[in-house]
């Protein structure tokens, strides 16, 4: 900042005001008089000169104090000691209170855990199984699978189908692919609904099982039959060939490519049924309870890596913060220092400025002084021999209390402890949390 304490030239502000000069001829008027107790006119401009001088000097350093206030002001952390010690607590408090929560998700998740071995264990008692559930082919698999055996059905039968048919091929794949969908389709379902029956191990379902898988049967062998009589009746040119298949039943084919047409599609319709027999585990429910089993498991296993890495980050946030407040406090406590040290100078500055300049205007002062008395044949006034003081306001002291370096040391013990505090919750959290396998291991103890 710039310096106010400007330094006056004594002899050169004496020739300004001509103070030799003016105390002769004042003396010679015999001026002031000897009973005389107050400045004259000449003092009172030595006066005002010094006096102005100071008073721009000392609203410069006003200002200038104002900028180390200003400065000291800013240091927000030093102004704030006792915050510190506050907010370290709310974030013990935080993180335990984020403990509690994961600590609660993670009870819900095992006991749905437990819970599921429990009616997995049921189930497999139940209904007598001691093996795994097998794994479910990918739905893209079994879908994938039928829609491979409808087109390929579709595109074998429309070949054979189009013979005499108004539409030409159009209408060969158009009926084609009729009797292969509801031919794929129904296999699908059997296999889905039907098979995995007869391994129940209650006896009367096992029977109805068989029985809709007997109807499965005949309704496959019957409509591919049929669908190659319609075939034979295209290819004969008969009126309503739907209609005269239906009367064909019972008859031989009369083209080995029909006998190719029957045998592709129960080829197809076995292939679709298998499929959809793998769509899961072989006995009915066994796949569908594993599967919420393995979805609790994984369920857990995610809300518990889940729960590490959220208290992990958030002791490591906090390790973090408290690192950097306490280099922050070292930072601005060495930089009040140096605030409060430049301030202290410059304040002593000022009132040696003041000292200065009172001792500059006794000493142009006394230059006129002496020059008067010279002059003059009648005494001086008594007051010629006393010093003029210099009217002054001293600068203000540093806002607030003294901050010691033990309060500093203290604020930063504060945040070590919640740093261990915090570290310490982390430990005991984590020993607390229930591997997955270890989990396990207790079910099946118990």
């Amino acid at each position: 900042m710039d310096d106010p304490f400007i330094q006056i030239d004594r002899a050169e502000v004496s020739a300004a005001l001509k103070l030799k000069e003016r105390g002769a001829e004042q003396g010679t008027l015999e001026l002031p008089p000897s009973s005389s107790e107050t400045l004259d006119v000449v003092e009172t401009e030595v006066a005002a000169f010094i006096q102005e001088h100071f008073g721009r000097a000392q609203i410069d350093a006003a200002n200038s104090v104002r900028t180390y206030d200003s400065r000291l002001n800013g240091l927000s952390l030093i102004a704030n000691l006792g915050s510190i010690r506050t907010q370290a607590k709310l974030a013990v408090g935080d993180f335990k209170a984020e403990v509690l929560v994961r600590r609660g998700r993670l009870t819900n998740s095992r006991d749905a855990i437990s819970g599921s071995y429990g009616e997995l264990r049921d189930f497999k008692n139940e209904n007598g199984l001691k093996r795994p559930a097998h794994e479910a082919a990918a739905p893209i698999s079994t879908y994938g699978t039928m829609a491979v055996c409808w087109l390929i059905e579709t595109i074998a039968n429309s070949m054979l189908l189009r013979l005499n048919d108004s539409m030409g091929y159009l209408g060969g794949v158009l009926a084609a692919a009729i009797v292969g969908a509801i031919n794929v389709f129904v296999a699908g379902v059997a296999g889905r609904l039907l098979w995995p029956r007869k391994n129940l191990k209650d006896p009367t379902a096992r029977t109805l099982a068989w029985i809709g898988i007997t109807l499965w049967i005949i309704f496959t062998l019957v409509w591919n039959l049929m669908a190659a009589h319609y075939r034979d009746a295209k290819s004969l040119g008969i009126p309503h060939p739907e209609t005269a298949a239906l009367g064909m039943l019972g008859s031989g084919l009369d083209s080995l490519y029909s006998y190719g047409l029957v045998v592709a599609g129960i080829v197809f319709a076995i292939t679709a049924a298998m499929a959809g027999y793998k769509m899961d585990d072989p006995y009915p429910g066994y796949g569908a309870t594993a599967t919420r089993h393995a979805k609790r498991c994984d369920d857990y296993v995610a809300e518990f890596e889940d729960a590490k890495h959220e208290l992990t980050d958030i002791r490591d946030d906090a390790i973090e913060q408290a690192t950097d407040v306490r280099e922050e406090l070292a930072r601005q406590h060495a930089e009040r220092q140096q605030i409060l040290t430049a301030r202290e100078a410059f304040r002593r500055r000022y009132d040696e400025y003041g000292t200065q300049l009172e001792a500059v205007a006794n000493a142009l002062l006394q230059e006129y002084r002496n020059a008067n008395r010279a002059a003059r044949s009648t005494p001086a006034p008594d007051r010629f021999e006393t010093s003029w003081r210099l009217s002054r306001t001293p600068l203000p002291l540093p806002g607030g209390d003294d901050i010691p370096r033990s309060a500093i040391d203290a604020a930063e013990e504060n945040l070590e402890a919640a740093v261990d505090e915090i570290s310490t919750a982390f430990d005991e959290a984590i020993a607390s949390f229930e591997p997955l396998d270890e989990l396990k291991k207790r079910i099946a103890d118990d």
